[in-house]
């Protein structure tokens, strides 16, 4: 058996509850997160994110558009293109600059 079968086993023995992802999630396109400016600086206090490896970008002075992550309310950003994910608990602007 798998991993993943083993735990379900160990964890659920009478199984796991078919949820569609729509019941457990909001899905939202980062448009209006997006940054403006290439003009990153370790001065300023937004941090700029990319769901790609390099992650942290830079750091923004924007101050609109910025997307309220927090630990109480996490978001995964995807990258659409190499499907990398990352986890977020904290405030950040997205870029698709690479």
């Amino acid at each position: 058996m798998s991993r993943l079968g083993d735990l379900v086993g160990d964890g659920c023995p009478n199984g796991v509850e078919f949820r569609s992802l729509g019941e457990l999630l909001n899905h939202e396109q980062p448009g209006k997160y997006l940054v403006a400016s290439k003009s990153y600086d370790p001065a300023f206090s937004t941090p700029v994110l990319t769901a790609g490896q390099s992650f942290l970008l830079g750091y923004t002075h924007e101050e609109n558009g910025i997307y309220p992550a927090s630990p109480e309310a996490p978001v995964v950003i995807f990258d659409d293109f190499t499907t990398a994910s990352k986890w977020v608990d904290f405030p950040f602007k997205a870029s698709r600059l690479r």
